[in-house]
């Protein structure tokens, strides 16, 4: 994905202290309840602008985390514990003793599932890496408490939020966007869409 930003643009976005933000339309569910992180957004990436900014990435390539942080707005999720290698769908990963391992698949899954076999008080949620100007970003881009001896259940879609916020990383719990741009973009690379930003409006639009 291309973003352009013009210089008057840019001036704006700086002094107002405010990143360029990424959202990830993820639908989630604990044991069959559709659910969110209290109503929050979370920010997969937050980045301060150039004229040209390229962000890329692989679908399909999640990790699973575990995290303490406080499910609240402003918070930044810090992933306690992640899987060690990109999740395959279908399959089962259960948080135990610190850790995530793959169990056996369910069924006729599609959803990436993730167990919580821990007490305490933990949420979870997918991570997924990004090439954000050259630089790579590993950040979560959902987040939902899941309660001992309960399954959560994700499936994320090709729908990415573009929008200004004052989130102050990747990872940041947000409210929902007032008038983000969503461009379908599945796969992130060179050959999706090109983004523009109005500063009149101070929003984005999609040019192709």
């Amino acid at each position: 994905m291309d973003i352009q930003i013009d210089s008057a643009g840019l001036t704006d976005i700086s002094a107002a202290g405010q990143r360029v933000t990424l959202t990830r339309s993820v639908n989630q569910a604990v044991e069959a309840v559709t659910t969110n992180a209290g109503g929050l957004t979370v920010a997969w990436q937050a980045f301060s602008p150039m004229q040209n900014n390229a962000v890329n990435w692989s679908d399909g390539q999640y990790y699973c985390f575990a995290s303490t942080t406080p499910v609240a707005m402003n918070m930044v999720i810090e992933m306690n514990s992640q899987s060690d290698a990109a999740m395959q769908i279908g399959y089962v990963y259960q948080f135990a003793q610190g850790r995530f391992t793959m169990q056996q698949p369910q069924q006729g899954g599609s959803w990436y599932i993730v167990s919580n076999a821990t007490q305490g008080s933990f949420a979870f949620g997918l991570a997924q890496s990004a090439i954000v100007n050259d630089q790579p970003v590993l950040a979560p881009f959902c987040l939902v408490p899941i309660l001992y001896n309960q399954q959560a259940y994700f499936t994320p879609s090709g729908m990415i939020g573009v929008f200004l916020s004052s989130a102050s990383a990747a990872g940041t719990l947000l409210p929902p966007p007032s008038n983000p741009c969503f461009v379908s973009a599945p796969t992130g690379d060179s050959t999706e869409p090109t983004v523009g930003f109005n500063d009149q409006t101070n929003t984005f639009y999609q040019i192709s």
